[in-house]
């Protein structure tokens, strides 16, 4: 991997990162304090790529935005990679403000319609219930039902939105971009590639510095996403070690194959020590993290956490390696044991 030689835009302004393609900067509450935002400049217009959360700060930088660099013609379409809160967050606001319609995958839609449609006490109850179900303690399942609207409070309510299918084509003034859809980081992730330029706006799915969330579904905790992942990787590690990439976080880069490999060696690895310690005794989801994080986390950071924790033991059962345990009790977590040889 490789950083690109392009200077992170500041608030109100684009980075110019290729003939068609702008680069913008929002901030976040989080630990993870920024969000990479992407313009293509089109026939019909700015297409905008992803929108930040839902919140004041957002709005401030978008006007900043809308305002200036951006005022000199429409804006077309608003393409929302996936559910994800920072990605998301502001798109209804955003549709409203441009009059641009948003697009997304079918699946990305689904999700983020079926958070939206949750009651915020119901669906913390649901977090906290998942947190036992994976061997957490009850100051731990407390913290998820005191975390009430983890995804509402960030995110605006959703208007009509349409689809895009993989395959499909945004014309640019200077070449088109390929929509791809990819499962690991979320189910029907958006990424966006002009392979005649070697440019991949890869958002969450490749990223420079640190390894993308692989989180279970609560709706299906046996979905092996972390397996759907790492198919992408091996086939991301045959590009072309020129393309420049595009990620939600952090900042450009060339040399993603060999991005794709490090994180490849990366997940093996800690699917290793997780055998590792199962070899033990069976280990619960808990347990797992224990093993591949070393810290407690708080509200925000657990739900990850404890969904990639299980992501792994997922994989792991998905090839073979593990088993999952028969309850003991009704409420009892679940425990992942080797496979016997």
């Amino acid at each position: 991997m490789e950083r690109l030689a392009f200077d992170t835009p500041e608030n109100g302004q684009l980075t110019k990162v290729a003939d068609d393609l702008y680069w913008a900067r929002f901030s976040l509450p989080f630990r993870l304090n920024h969000i990479n935002l992407y313009i293509i400049d089109t026939p019909d217009g700015w297409v905008l790529v992803d929108s930040g959360i839902n919140a004041d700060s957002t709005a401030q930088q978008w006007q900043a935005l809308l305002s200036g660099p951006l005022a000199g013609q429409p804006v077309s379409r608003i393409i929302i990679t996936h559910h994800h809160i920072d990605h998301i967050g502001y798109a209804g606001p955003l549709s409203q403000l441009t009059g641009a319609p948003i697009f997304m995958s079918e699946e990305e839609v689904t999700k983020a319609r079926w958070l939206l449609e949750r009651d915020d006490n119901l669906f913390a109850d649901l977090v906290a219930d998942t947190y036992a179900a994976n061997g957490l303690d009850e100051a731990h399942c407390a913290l998820a039902r005191s975390d009430k609207g983890r995804f509402s409070r960030h995110v605006a309510p959703l208007p009509e939105v349409q689809t895009l299918t993989a395959g499909d084509i945004i014309k640019s003034r200077h070449g088109s971009f390929e929509i791809r859809l990819d499962k690991g980081h979320s189910h029907a992730h958006i990424g966006l590639v002009d392979k005649a330029r070697g440019l991949y706006i890869a958002v969450d799915f490749l990223l420079p510095r640190i390894s993308p969330n692989i989180s279970v579904d609560m709706r299906d905790l046996n979905d092996d996403m972390l397996g759907a992942y790492l198919t992408y990787l091996a086939e991301a590690s045959d590009m072309d070690e020129g393309w420049h990439i595009f990620p939600g976080h952090d900042w450009p880069f060339c040399k993603g194959a060999s991005r794709a490999k490090a994180l490849l060696a990366h997940h093996e690895d800690r699917l290793n020590a997780l055998r590792e310690a199962a070899a033990q005794q069976p280990i619960t989801v808990t347990d797992a993290m224990g093993v591949l994080f070393g810290k407690v986390f708080e509200a925000h950071e657990l739900y990850f956490a404890t969904g990639e924790a299980r992501a792994h033991l997922t994989h792991l059962v998905t090839r073979g390696d593990m088993t999952i345990q028969p309850k003991s009790a009704l409420n009892a977590p679940d425990y992942f044991a080797l496979s016997q040889p």
